[in-house]
């Protein structure tokens, strides 16, 4: 029999496999068509937009050069970024923030208008936008350094007892330092208590072992130490500057020297204190060693008359609160009766100070007045409950008016309205973040007129990166507690003749002779190209050498406009009192200012904080220009050959007060190797003010 072979292709199959094996298919075409609705699309490559990573490129170029100071190339990378991007704000609000501190203010006010009008309005924008249109006059807002009369509201009412602590009782006078903080005499407590700017009590002097008997008031000496007034024990107490006790003078009687509870203090920076003497009606004058000069009273022969109270010495002129006749009695310093201001409005004047050149603050049971010393005007500062009694009121360093209220035992922290309400200037400067995470942010905090705030620690500060919070900072450096000054000595040759260039030397000597430990300072040539002549380090003779080679460096069109700019440029990132000096015959070329106008210059060195002084090499020379200059920025005016020469100028920059702050930090975002814009938010505080600034930065490159 024959058997028919089949191909393997041929064999049959089962049913019931052929079944299986269509089940089978079927599932896995129905997970292919599942999986083809779960899975994403294949990626498809993009095309890569060089114009985005330019302008981003060029944008970090922008922030980083404005950070370490050099604006015109800042000006330049954010400009090429917005050519390549033009509509994007935050470019165009760092492009504003680089046209501000070049001096072009109204570059920089069309940048920040152009960011508000497309919906980009904050308010920290309306805040730069103001303050460069009060700096140029374009709002009717009041802007100056001193504080205007007018209505003050309480910021805070600050209660001599919290819980369970004693602050101080029955306070009867405060006196401002320099540097925010107040002193305050505690009557019921026999102590003097220091206060910092915010309130809060730092240190008590209670006088030893001896102690103090109801101290009245206290006045601070210029080498730190303190007199004290005993009202009980009929003395003067001398205090050193780190709160000890060391001896007093007066006694008690009615005889030449001696006293009957004294009250208030005052010098009139010679030398000479003078106290007014309640129990014997009148005014005696002592040495601050305590040697006893003479006594003064009142009008006519009955001392009796006359209850002294407190005392001001300004001008040549000693000015007492009479509280019994309603008055303040005018005297010369040898005790001469010259005079006296009445005012109906006047009822018991008591407390005395300056309140500025020309006016005296008047504190009457429970009003605040200023009287103008030389028209007798009067303006009301403010009006309190008449359960009141101001004993003392002073204007702080930060120009809020401190008060002591006897009755409440309190003591009053009141600000003129206007300041209140539009709050503090915060300025980032710059900000450095080449130890990232650890970041450090250069921050100048200013009230409304552009005067510094004093004072302010790490409570009053608050620093997030794009709205997160950073955690703890630290005030690395505060410009009110250092004494270092940066300074830069420009030499104009035009028209310097062998005198001049001999005066410029001599200028530059006294400068570094004046110079102390952490002052730096830089020489600089105003020719047509000005040169770096000399470095923070020379030596004295080096230095003088410098300012010879600046005075006879060739000029053909005299550009002071240009080494003016190289000056600051010295300057900035340094966080020490900034002061340029010029030393000048007072004769310029007339292309001066042919690169940079009188106003952008002005501006410069305004938004840098740099004060311009000019220091002339003739005895009569005088130049509008620098004047306006010196003006425009704080500075002075001056002959090199004046009795006590350059040396008080460098003193008067070391003195300058100074609101710059150094803070550091931790960040909270990840740098992405220095690529990434990292957004950064300072806020400052001070009792109900406050303010605000935004900038950004960006880590170091890493590759």
């Amino acid at each position: 029999m024959s058997v028919t072979r089949r191909r393997p292709t041929d064999v049959a199959v089962p049913a019931t496999r052929r079944i299986t094996a269509l089940r089978l298919a079927a599932l896995w075409l129905a997970a292919l068509w599942l999986a083809a609705l779960w899975l994403p699309p294949p990626v498809r490559s993009q095309p890569i937009n060089l114009d985005e990573i330019t302008a981003n490129e060029e944008f970090r170029w922008g922030v980083v050069s404005l950070h370490n100071g050099r604006f015109h190339e800042a000006i330049e990378s954010l400009n090429r970024s917005l050519s390549f991007a033009s509509e994007r704000t935050l470019t165009r609000y760092w492009l504003g923030r680089a046209y501000y501190y070049a001096g072009f203010e109204e570059a920089a006010l069309n940048e920040w208008r152009w960011v508000a009008e497309r919906g980009s309005r904050t308010s920290v924008l309306d805040k730069w936008i103001e303050r460069v249109e009060l700096s140029r006059g374009l709002t009717t807002e009041r802007l100056g350094t001193a504080v205007s009369p007018g209505r003050y509201v309480t910021m805070i009412d600050l209660p001599g007892r919290q819980a369970d602590l004693t602050l101080f009782r029955s306070p009867t006078n405060v006196r401002p330092r320099s540097d925010g903080s107040s002193y305050v005499a505690s009557f019921a407590t026999h102590t003097v208590v220091l206060l910092d700017p915010n309130g809060v009590r730092r240190r008590v002097i209670d006088g030893g072992i001896e102690g103090f008997d109801r101290p009245f008031d206290v006045l601070a000496l210029p080498d730190g130490s303190l007199l004290v007034s005993e009202f009980g024990a009929n003395r003067i107490a001398r205090v050193s500057a780190d709160g000890f006790k060391v001896g007093s003078f007066g006694r008690t009687g009615i005889g030449p020297g001696e006293l009957l509870g004294p009250q208030y203090l005052a010098s009139d920076g010679q030398g000479h204190v003078y106290v007014s003497d309640h129990g014997n009606g009148r005014v005696s004058k002592f040495t601050t060693d305590g040697e006893f000069l003479f006594s003064f009273g009142g009008r006519g022969t009955s001392l009796r008359s006359f209850s002294p109270a407190g005392i001001v010495v300004t001008a040549g002129r000693v000015y007492v609160a009479d509280t019994v006749n309603s008055r303040i009695a005018v005297f010369d310093e040898s005790g001469n009766y010259l005079g006296e201001i009445r005012t109906p409005l006047m009822d018991r004047p008591e407390g005395l100070s300056l309140y500025e050149a020309g006016s005296l603050l008047v504190s009457d049971a429970y009003r605040i007045y200023v009287i103008g010393i030389e028209r007798e005007t009067v303006a009301l500062l403010t009006e309190l409950n008449p359960n009141r009694r101001l004993l003392g009121a002073a204007i702080d360093a930060n120009r809020n008016l401190l008060a002591a209220d006897i009755n409440s035992s309190s003591i009053l922290f009141l600000a003129a309205s206007e300041e209140l309400y539009t709050g503090l200037n915060v300025e980032v400067e710059s900000v450095s973040a080449v130890e990232h995470p650890r970041v450090y942010a250069a921050v100048t905090v200013t009230d409304r007129n552009g005067e510094p705030v004093l004072g302010l620690g790490p409570s009053n500060f608050r620093i997030t990166e794009d709205r997160f919070p950073t955690g703890p900072l630290t005030v690395e450096y505060a410009g009110y507690r250092s004494g270092e000054t940066v300074l830069s000595l420009l030499v104009d040759p035009w028209a310097a003749g062998r005198e001049d260039r001999e005066a410029a030397r001599a200028a530059a000597l006294e400068m570094h002779d004046a110079l102390r430990t952490g002052d730096r300072l830089w020489v600089v040539g105003a020719g047509d190209h000005p040169v770096l002549e000399s470095e923070p380090g020379a030596g004295r003779l080096a230095v003088g050498e410098a300012s010879e080679r600046a005075s006879v460096y060739p000029t053909e069109s005299g550009r002071l406009d240009l080494g003016i700019r190289l000056a600051v440029y010295q300057l900035l990132g340094e966080l020490g009192r900034r002061g340029l000096v010029i030393v000048s015959n007072g004769e310029l070329s007339p292309h001066a200012f042919d690169a940079y106008s009188l106003a952008e210059t002005a501006a410069h060195l305004r938004n840098n904080h740099v004060s311009l002084h000019v220091v002339y090499t003739g005895r009569n020379a005088v130049n509008a220009e620098l004047e306006f200059l010196a003006e425009a920025t704080g500075g002075s005016a001056s002959w090199v050959y004046q009795p006590r020469g350059v040396g008080p100028v460098v003193d008067a920059i070391r003195r300058s007060p100074s609101g710059t702050y150094l803070l550091s930090y931790n960040s909270v975002h990840n740098s992405d190797f220095g690529r990434a814009y990292i957004p950064l938010e300072v806020e400052a505080y001070l009792l109900q003010r406050s303010g605000r600034d935004e900038v950004g930065y960006f880590g170091p490159l890493e590759f």
